[in-house]
């Protein structure tokens, strides 16, 4: 079943990681397939996958990522990568799932893509201090949570830590913070927690709330998405 039509601030990166992914710009208009893909910020779309496995990166086009893939790559529509471009990239990406690897070594490997397509070397590790923010935001996130009181709990001004997330991160640490609680949502509706309970643990008002962020994101809602679906869509924001 394809995505609803939908729209995001973020750069969206998408790689078939096990076939090709399709896109359409409206309910009416011709399926393309690509085997990566970059979309713009704020353009409406629609995907499909049918028994794929995909994985949709994430970047803040604020950011000096964002900013070198905005320079490197026309963002006025929908674009095909060549192989060049996202090798050897999405083999690693394929190979980290395929191996069930962790979260944090393939968000590691999303944002080297990330970079790489910006044209800007990789970092060799993230600042301790969002290592040691976004640790605290993972144990807060059933709790109201401003980026004051993260930026006290390691110690920085808000101007100076929210510069500092988005240099580290490639997006705005509000956006972070939604797209956090609503994969760490997605994983507890699928161990099997209803969605009101679901809501409440992350801080989404009720399930509806939950759904309609789910379907403004991603364009699916959380309860259309089944744990033993064989199409699997990874979201990771780097």
């Amino acid at each position: 079943m394809p995505a609803e039509l939908h729209a995001h601030h973020a750069i969206q990166v998408s790689i078939g990681l096990s076939d090709h992914v399709q896109f359409r710009t409206d309910d009416n208009a011709t399926w393309v397939s690509f085997g990566a893909a970059i979309i713009p910020p704020d353009f409406p779309h629609i995907f499909q996958a049918p028994g794929k496995t995909i994985a949709h990166l994430f970047c803040d086009p604020e950011s000096a990522i964002g900013r070198g893939i905005s320079a490197r790559f026309e963002m006025n529509s929908i674009m095909g990568m060549a192989t060049a471009d996202i090798e050897p990239h999405g083999s690693a990406l394929r190979s980290a799932y395929n191996n069930q690897a962790s979260e944090e070594e393939l968000e590691h490997l999303a944002l080297e893509t990330l970079f790489a397509l910006s044209g800007h070397l990789p970092v060799a590790a993230i600042d301790p201090r969002i290592s040691q923010a976004t640790a605290f935001m993972a144990t807060r996130l059933a709790d109201p949570l401003t980026l004051e009181d993260v930026a006290r709990h390691v110690g920085l001004s808000p101007g100076r830590f929210r510069h500092l997330f988005v240099a580290e991160t490639g997006i705005a640490f509000r956006s972070h913070l939604l797209w956090t609680r609503l994969n760490r949502a997605l994983e507890l509706g699928f161990s099997g927690m209803p969605w009101t309970e679901v809501a409440h643990a992350t801080n989404f008002a009720d399930s509806a709330h939950l759904s309609r962020t789910a379907r403004r994101m991603y364009g699916i809602a959380p309860s259309s998405m089944r744990q033993e679906d064989p199409a699997a869509s990874l979201q990771m924001t780097a």
